[in-house]
């Protein structure tokens, strides 16, 4: 019965099998493309809106019109109820032309719309953000192997690459997902990601976290054959 053939090697089973230690490995002019394994939210570098904190500015804006929108309601309030002669304006307000207040009326209005359209704006990015999900390898930067390289780990990185498509099927274990229909688009293979929000939290990055593809190991062992 043939043997199967594990999809990954770990760091260390790879030094071992080429009679290296791992630092060797990693510090190769023919390095391989290394992985580690992260569960929680991918985004593509330049997508400033769905990453942390990217829907600061419309957050601002929402809570300046709700600010607005409040004092405007309690003006046009008071001051319908003054025009009744249902109140007396304190010494601080002035009493309103009914052209003033439709215009405050109208920017009240205006706000109003603009309110429920940012609610929606954020309440979709929320949304789409949890199309980011992604439970799987991805491949780890230059800078991250150079520190577990020098110091035998590194801060756990918050940006990294989604993996190439393996051209083997049997070495899917690398591929990014594929987006469904009606999902966020998948992100780009080999484009620059943020990482947010893993699980379980791991500070740290070590030699124990990485992998290489089984693929990579054996075309490299052909080349050097």
């Amino acid at each position: 019965m043939p043997t199967i053939e594990p999809l990954t090697l770990t760091l260390a089973e790879l030094a071992e099998r080429w009679n290296l230690s791992p630092q060797q490995v990693l510090e190769s002019p023919h390095a391989l493309p290394m992985y580690f394994y992260f569960d929680g939210l991918v985004f593509d570098f330049n997508d400033k809106w769905h990453r942390a904190n990217g829907d600061a500015s419309v957050q601002q804006t929402l809570e300046r019109h709700k600010t607005r929108l409040g004092t405007l309601e309690i003006d046009l309030q008071r001051q319908a109820m003054h025009k009744r002669g249902l109140l007396k304006l304190t010494q601080w307000e002035e009493a309103l032309s009914d052209e003033e207040m439709q215009s405050q009326q109208a920017e009240a209005d205006r706000l109003t719309e603009d309110i429920a359209h940012l609610s929606a704006q954020l309440k979709q990015r929320a949304e789409e953000r949890q199309h980011r999900v992604r439970n799987g390898l991805l491949r780890a930067a230059p800078r991250t192997l150079n520190d577990i390289g020098q110091h035998g780990q590194a801060r756990f990185p918050q940006f990294a690459y989604m993996p190439h498509t393996p051209h083997s099927p049997s070495a899917s274990v690398t591929s990014a997902p594929a987006a469904a229909a009606g999902d966020t688009p998948a992100i780009a293979e080999g484009a620059v990601v943020a990482l947010e929000d893993g699980f379980p939290l791991k500070e740290m990055l070590t030699v124990a976290d990485l992998v290489a593809a089984m693929q990579d190991v054996r075309l490299a062992e052909t080349k050097q054959a």
